[in-house]
């Protein structure tokens, strides 16, 4: 998939802005892309799509656009992508991370802060794994397993960023 979409977007952190993602692919939940910024080459992104709050058809109306105006609508669309505090472990909606090619004490120090924010940590590439977060040491066959399976690969600051912000930078 291919072409260019301009949002409003709001962030875990309640921080507004506008995007111009030239997209390479989308799904349920997700549209991942190039995000470009003043002209610059941009970054790889993934956005949730429940955290959008418009869509532009070109830049001047994005520029046009008044948070102040459409307040309510942010807040509603950033309350309901806010996780409830109740137990989900018995959900099947998990969202799978394997850690690989660290040092052990960097990998249990990963594996602790992606069970607080209640991710399941796997401990291989498996079918249903969302995220790959790849050391200085990791092995090649596993990027390459994953990367076939459609799996989003990352490195460890990527995946700080995304336990922060919810936002998945992939390729900086």
């Amino acid at each position: 998939m291919s072409g260019k979409l301009i949002f409003a977007y709001i962030n875990v952190k309640k921080q507004f802005s506008i995007h111009v993602v030239h997209y390479i692919r989308q799904d349920e939940k997700y549209i991942q892309g190039i995000y470009i910024t003043n002209g610059d080459n941009g970054q790889f992104r993934t956005y949730r799509k429940d955290r959008i709050i418009a869509k532009f058809d070109n830049e001047l109306d994005a520029n046009l656009y008044d948070l102040a105006d459409n307040l309510e609508h942010a807040l509603d669309v950033l309350a309901s992508t806010i996780p409830s505090s109740k137990n989900t472990s018995a959900s099947l909606n998990t969202f799978d991370i394997h850690f690989t090619g660290f040092k052990q004490a960097d990998k249990q120090r990963l594996i602790k802060l992606a069970e607080e924010k209640e991710l399941t940590v796997r401990k291989s590439v498996t079918l249903n794994l969302q995220l790959l977060c790849v050391g200085y040491n990791a092995s090649i066959k596993k990027i390459e397993k994953a990367q076939g399976m459609g799996i989003s690969i990352m490195n460890e600051s990527d995946f700080l960023n995304f336990l922060e912000t919810g936002e998945i930078l992939l390729g900086e």
